[in-house]
């Protein structure tokens, strides 16, 4: 299912000399030719709507600038009916033009004209057509500046797609439009004055400038204020002689918040800004903890002195600035404080729990200190103190725990009213237990527990919240509003428990990044972390609250469809990225009020033989277990066992999610005591997976026909529920949904896909780009201004084969598949792109590969190589003597031999996300080196994996399906691997005879 969020408009392009003066001021044409097209059309911003004229000559649009303006730049975004002769002229009456660029070639498309004049009135004005219809344009923009204001500040806004409120907002124009960097989206407020739009710098911050991009609705009276806690202002700027377009603001002032209040409106309309940026410094020091050193355990050898506050295991509510204090140490020169504090750098290779790492925050040379930061909220926070004497020597304080959660509380307008600072979720007019959120988190669960009935308890082990209010959970992702409203439902019912909405966007909610095999051709683990805190942020922004992912899965044999979106085939590649990939989504080392709950699957492994069964031995399980002990060391506390049975853990059992042993053994063999969700399994398994130990039945829909919750009750005994329902509340309480069930549907969606995170998708896939040959120098690109090359191929114009699932391409955004992306980056050399074929071709770019696929193969399973019609297309620029540089979508291993030789450059992209079109483009003329490298090895023919004529079954199977590098390898190369493995060791990655062995990669040109 692809579903896209509302709301936002494609990005314009940024212009840093001059500011955007045209959009949304008054406009008009000598005609249009219907009311769907007229003159507004142009300057509104959105390149979905158009201006075009009557079908005769001449035609002209002229845009009212509203003061007179110095003209630098005009950009003409033209439908397909253009003009070839056309005129754009100035002038300051509306009356004398002056005509600033003329031309009789004109292109068409869109044409960026630097010109210079001045005026308050500018206007294209036609003289020739291209076509037999009249003149047509998406978008008429003039940049420029005027007179009455001051150059742009510089520098970055510190506002940008920072928190907002509003007084009011009016339709769709929400306040964050006004900070999302976009001159096509804006916030306006109700048609009233006194109306105010605030920003929360997120710190303290010093204020040196503002812009302010009005829409025609502008302010004649308004003041910019500043503010330390968002109640008591100071006003730093005032005027009651506003006069519209871009105003530009030199201004000083210091605060956390800044707001704009207007007075006074120069139109009947409310305020209507497209931009509010915000220019100075923030102090981030408030918010983030001093690091004086790497991420560390804690010494061998402590309990020397004793730690006195806070108490062990307290939960602190009233600070974020707790002191912690410890008892004098005799002889001491001063003492070292060790907190485990999340961080981004962790060393995501090493194993051990991420919870276990401390840093040294602070070198106090009293028995105390307070924190100079304010510390988030987070449920485990252990540290200790060093003792440092004079000479050097150390000791080592006993180990404590705290906790420190301050939730801001508001009202929802959801029915549910704050008593005593806390959400009253039963309605009752007090705070039971469960509802103060200053208590343990296991005394809220115990209580909301015993006030539950048995069917109450029952919902909260299934799906389908959105028809259900009192089920647990909610599949995803859903449009903002909707999601809203299935969390307001939920506050209706008798105990107010939330659910959780978790959906398959396993690379990105709104921002894709590569698939997980794709960043294992990288191994760039911080990388890694970010893309999942990325995700995180999104996620937060609107109100969801999990993922179904990542996978912990090392994908071993070569047919299984889904290995696509494993790790590859190193176990110790997969552990990292598990790892960094869970702590980025959870936003630290344990899951915590600004989590996103990670789903790690599919337990026990299914890259050892897929979705039919799992085949590992009792050596070759240890190397599958790899990535689960490393979720583990992550903190992941969401597990979901896939369809496969296990013949090793349950020889002739069911699929995991309804085998007992298969679920002991993550318990008692991996020491997991987090929830187990199971997959989406038929209504008649789940009463049996219930049973085996599952806690909740993924994506399971209550109202079944088959079933019903009092069969359930009578089929799964009360204390198995219990166990079950105890997990899932713990969960709940942990992520602080019960006391901020909420994201903000109206603003979040403005504050997706920022630049910054479009930026690391970007960096992700070029990491992942795997130049696998460079014969006679193909690559990179470098042609003469007027060459032509050709880009063909079913994959060049295949936008969604980046990506699967609900993680999915975004034109929306602005992303471009790889044929659009060869023209923009070959445009910048003025090398000329023809699709499929061309005149003179100087290099064919040919992009093959499977499409998109979730659980099955697009391709027959058996057959994975080229079909005939793709190799065709190879085969033929090759035969006319035309440089072959061939690009690959390579979700799993695949049979490139037949084709490998007349290929003279090879490039694989695997699934690398909405921004491996540009990626790749930028690859190919040399914008950067590569460096990713193949995360599997790719098979030197269908011989090496299945015996001739083979299906895939054990029987049919060459390769061992459970066993790294092994293609064409050995018996005595398997029995190393294998030994290897059950020595605790990584196993050579070079034996057998693959066409390409596993990292193979060039690393330059």
């Amino acid at each position: 299912m692809l579903l896209a969020f509302a709301g936002v408009n494609t990005p314009t392009p940024a212009h840093a000399e001059a500011s955007l003066l045209s959009q949304g001021k008054p406009v008009t044409a000598s005609s249009v030719e219907n009311a769907g097209t007229p003159a507004s059309a142009a300057v509104d911003g959105n390149t979905g709507t158009r201006w075009s004229s009557a079908a005769a000559d001449p035609q002209w649009l002229r845009v009212d600038l509203g003061a007179s303006a110095t003209i630098s730049q005009v950009v003409l975004n033209w439908e397909t009916a253009y003009g070839t002769a056309f005129q754009i002229q100035a002038s300051a009456d509306d009356a004398t033009w002056t005509t600033v660029y003329s031309t009789t070639t004109g292109t068409g498309g869109t044409q960026t004209l630097n010109v210079s004049g001045t005026g308050r009135y500018v206007r294209m004005y036609g003289t020739a057509r291209a076509t037999g219809y009249g003149y047509s344009l998406w978008e008429f923009q003039v940049y420029g500046t005027t007179g009455s204001s001051p150059p742009p500040p510089t520098g970055t806004p510190i506002s940008a797609y920072k928190q907002v409120t509003a007084s009011s907002y009016e339709g769709g124009n929400a306040p964050a439009a006004a900070l999302d960097g976009r001159t096509n989206t804006r916030w306006s407020s109700l048609y009233t004055d006194n109306e105010w739009l605030q920003v929360d710098l997120g710190g303290p911050a010093t204020i040196t400038g503002a812009s302010l991009i009005w829409e025609n609705a502008y302010a004649t009276g308004y003041h910019i204020d500043v503010s330390d806690n968002g109640t008591s202002w100071t006003t730093i700027y005032t005027t009651t002689t506003g006069k519209g377009g871009t105003e530009n603001l030199s201004i000083s002032g210091k605060g956390r918040y800044v707001r704009f209040y207007g007075t006074a409106r120069a139109t009947g309309y409310g305020y209507s800004l497209w931009e509010f940026q915000v220019f100075g410094s923030v102090d981030a020091s408030v918010n983030n903890p001093p690091l004086l050193s790497a991420p560390a355990k804690a010494p061998a050898t402590t309990g020397q002195f004793a730690l006195t506050t806070p108490a062990d295991h307290a939960l602190v509510t009233d600070s974020r600035r707790p002191m912690l204090a410890w008892a004098s140490v005799p002889g001491a020169a001063h003492y070292e404080v060790w907190l485990n504090v999340s961080r981004t750098d962790y060393d995501f290779a090493a194993s051990g729990k991420l919870l276990d790492l401390y840093t040294k925050v602070a070198e106090p040379t009293g028995t105390s200190y307070t924190p100079t930061w304010d510390i988030t909220d987070r449920w485990t926070y252990k540290w200790y103190v060093v003792s440092v004497s004079g000479s050097g020597a150390k000791t080592t304080s006993n180990i404590r725990t705290f906790g420190v959660y301050l939730p801001t509380i508001k009202a929802a307008g959801d029915g549910v009213t704050i008593v005593g600072g806390a959400r009253d979720l039963n309605k009752n007019g007090t705070i039971e237990a469960y509802e103060n959120w200053r208590n343990p988190v296991e005394t809220r669960v115990s209580d909301l527990l015993s006030r539950m009935t048995p069917e109450e308890k029952a919902y909260q082990m299934f799906y389908n919240a959105q028809a259900y209010p009192q089920s647990g959970w909610h599949f995803g992702p859903a449009q903002p509003n909707d999601l809203n409203n299935v969390l307001v439902a939920a506050a209706g019912t008798r105990l107010g428990i939330p659910p959780v909405s978790a959906g398959d966007t396993i690379s990105g909610y709104q921002t894709t990044y590569p698939l997980q095999s794709t960043l294992a051709a990288g191994k760039d683990y911080p990388l890694d972390y970010k893309l999942g805190d990325m995700q995180r942020r999104e996620e937060l922004e609107v109100g969801a609250r999990g993922v179904l992912g990542p996978l912990a899965e090392v994908g071993t044999k070569v047919l299984y469809p889904r290995i696509q979106e494993g790790n590859g085939e190193n176990a110790d590649v997969a552990a990292a990225q598990v790892r960094a990939l869970v702590a980025g989504l959870q936003g630290g080392p344990e899951l915590n009020p600004g989590s996103v709950l990670a789903t790690v699957k599919h337990w026990p492994g299914e890259g050892a033989g897929g979705e039919a069964g799992i085949v590992y031995d009792g050596v070759t399980i240890k190397y599958h277990m790899i990535p689960w002990r490393a979720a583990l060391d992550a903190g992941a506390v969401n597990i979901m066992p896939g369809y496969a049975g296990s013949s090793y853990l349950d020889p002739g059992g069911p699929g995991a999610g309804n085998s007992k042993p298969i679920l002991d053994y993550l318990r008692n063999n991996l020491g997991y005591t987090g929830l187990i969700t199971t997959d989406w399994l038929p209504s008649g398994a789940w009463i049996s997976a219930a049973n085996a130990g599952s806690d909740v039945m993924g994506g399971a829909d209550p109202g079944a026909a088959d079933f019903s919750i009092a069969s359930f009750l009578s089929s799964v005994p009360i204390a198995r529920i219990n166990d079950a329902v105890t997990r899932v509340l713990r969960l709940k309480f942990e992520l602080g949904i019960f006391d901020r069930p909420y994201g903000d549907p109206v603003n979040g969606p403005y504050r997706f896909h920022q630049p910054s995170y479009a930026a690391l998708a970007n960096q992700a896939a070029r990491e992942s780009l795997t130049l696998l040959k460079n014969a006679n120098g193909a690559l990179p690109i470098k042609l003469k201004a007027g060459d032509n090359i050709v880009v063909a191929g079913p994959r060049a114009t295949d936008g969604a084969s980046c990506c699967i699932w609900t993680s999915y391409f975004h034109p929306d955004y602005g992303s471009l598949d790889l044929l659009d992306a060869i023209k923009a980056r070959a445009a910048k050399d003025g090398v000329n792109v023809y699709s499929d074929s061309g005149p003179s071709p100087k290099l064919a770019v040919v992009a093959v590969g499977e499409p998109s696929y979730t659980h099955a193969t697009a391709w027959v399973k058996e057959q994975p190589y080229l079909p005939a019609d793709q190799l065709a297309i190879i085969g033929n620029f090759h035969d006319q003597g035309i440089p072959v540089v061939v690009v690959m979508n390579l979700p799993r291993p695949t049979v490139i031999s037949d084709w490998n030789g007349i290929a003279d450059a090879i490039v694989m992209t695997y699934r690398g996300g909405e921004e491996v079109g540009p990626a790749t483009a930028s690859l190919l003329f040399g914008d950067y080196t590569p460096r990713g490298r193949l995360p599997w090895q790719l098979p030197r023919s269908v011989d090496q994996i299945l015996k001739p004529g083979g299906t895939d079954t054990p029987a049919d199977a060459v390769e061992d399906w459970s066993l790294p590098y092994d293609l064409g390898a050995t018996a005595a190369e398997r029995a190393d691997i294998r030994a290897k493995i059950d020595a605790g060791q990584s196993p050579p990655t070079t034996y057998g005879n693959p066409l390409y062995p596993y990292g193979a990669g060039l690393q330059g040109w």
